[in-house]
């Protein structure tokens, strides 16, 4: 667009001072052409008649008037009438191109104008959508340009103070939270609200945490059994077989699920080499296999893909092509997976290229004391943790591992109490982003039965 309205932007600088020369020169006869076609269209009799007998330089200076008045059709009217008076004038024929231009241009606006009026309607839906199933900033602000709209819509006011809680936000959560319940009450908007209050009041658990601190000893927690069973489906493909091999997915893997099962006493599912199939049907075991108080991580490394167009992530299991989706694994189908599954807390850790699709951007919340973690367990939670955003990621960094699964292993292995989800992504996004070119995401999964709670990590003593 710069491009093109530059040279009209010159030759309308240059036509004006052109115009003004032929009205000065010819003022008197400029009035009189005016005057007739005033009063009558350029194609009806009294101002076809002045336009005959006018000077070229009296109809000029009579389209100029009408350029300046933003009145293109009559004026490309008398310049084309001109032209084919005098049709070697070099002068008409460039200004009736301009005003063409000029015309073309209003005409461009004008529809644009009509198509968003006509659009308004829609636009606020898919700014709807995106408040409710986004997550971060571009979210945020598309729940406030719906409020501005609906102010007392209890939905949107629930999805924003989820937004401001992800955001680390919690006073203004809270506030989101009390105005959704004034208009439309309800037991999960009461726990969201008590969870808001008992983040912006944390006094009790920050002196218990500083009290624990200063004498070196874990908090008191109950039974690790009291958290529920602890599930891993583990996923690493190195031999891919329409695709570049990667080194290091597989021991990624299965260092991971031996942490898993050694400190944590998870039942650890391992799958190497995995096909979509087997990697769906495994997702369909555990949907009818886990109950309420079960947790279960879904670890995948291996190759990522993002589909630009269509705004997508897709883990690429080892029979997969590179331009043939048939065997890919979309986001979406592990978002459905993840809705389905009756379990309490589900975390999926993903480390591979453009593994941040799944996320909208977080921000960290700081951890709490026993009181904290033990409300995060009764909440539900569906969690991604990524080792990168939507970008590619290193497959190795010496040691035999890529560089988040070694900060991620690291993390584990130093844990000696209860480590929640989002005190892991805080712990070991700093070694990732110092290590190599990429940054770790974490954030809720939308549309998937998140309700504020935090996937926990219980050490075995």
């Amino acid at each position: 667009m710069n491009i093109a309205a530059r040279p009209v932007t010159v030759a309308m600088l240059a036509a004006a001072v052109l115009a003004g020369a032929f009205v000065g020169a010819a003022a008197r006869g400029s009035e009189v052409l005016a005057a007739a076609c005033q009063r009558s269209a350029p194609a009806d009799e009294p101002c076809r008649g002045a336009l005959e007998q006018a000077a070229a330089g009296d109809v000029l200076a009579l389209a100029e008037q009408w350029v300046a008045a933003r009145r293109y059709a009559p004026a490309q009217q008398v310049l084309e009438q001109l032209r084919r008076r005098q049709p070697w004038d070099a002068r008409v024929e460039q200004r009736l191109h301009e005003v063409r231009s000029l015309a073309e241009e209003a005409a461009w606006l004008a529809r644009r104008r009509d198509d968003a009026a006509s659009a308004a309607v829609g636009d606020l839906a898919l700014v709807e959508t995106r408040c409710t199933r986004l997550s971060g900033g571009e979210a945020l602000a598309a729940c406030d340009r719906v409020l501005l709209v609906r102010p007392g819509d209890a939905r949107i006011l629930t999805a924003r103070g989820d937004l401001l809680l992800t955001l680390n936000r919690a006073p203004e959560a809270l506030v989101a939270y009390r105005a959704a319940a004034a208009r439309a009450p309800s037991p999960a908007l009461a726990q969201k609200i008590a969870l808001a209050e008992a983040i912006v009041r944390p006094v009790p658990l920050a002196q218990e945490g500083a009290a624990s601190a200063a004498s070196g000893a874990v908090p008191a927690l109950p039974d690790a059994a009291a958290f529920g069973r602890f599930h891993a489906l583990v996923i690493g493909n190195n031999a891919y077989r329409h695709l570049d091999r990667l080194e290091t997915a597989i021991n990624d893997a299965r260092a991971i699920g031996d942490v898993l099962r050694a400190h944590y006493g998870f039942t650890v599912r391992l799958l190497t080499d995995a096909t979509r199939a087997e990697i769906v049907e495994v997702l369909d075991e555990y949907r009818s296999r886990l109950e309420p108080a079960d947790n279960l991580l879904i670890y995948y490394a291996g190759h990522g893909w993002l589909d630009p167009e269509a705004d997508k992530g897709f883990w690429l299991p080892v029979d997969a092509h590179q331009d043939k989706r048939t065997q890919w694994v979309s986001n979406d189908t592990v978002r459905d997976a993840l809705r389905a599954l009756k379990a309490k807390h589900v975390l999926v850790v993903a480390d591979s290229c453009f593994s941040g699709a799944l996320t909208r951007g977080a921000a960290p919340r700081a951890g709490r004391g026993s009181d904290y973690l033990l409300r995060m367990s009764r909440l539900k939670a569906r969690q991604v943790l990524s080792s990168g955003g939507l970008e590619p990621v290193a497959d190795s960094a010496g040691g035999g591992h890529s560089p988040f699964a070694a900060a991620l292993l690291e993390t584990l292995k130093k844990n000696e109490g209860v480590l929640d989800a989002t005190s892991l992504f805080a712990e070991l996004r700093r070694p990732v982003a110092l290590r190599s070119d990429q940054v770790p995401q974490f954030a809720d999964i939308r549309m998937a039965g998140h309700e504020g709670g935090d996937f926990l990590f219980v050490r075995r003593r």
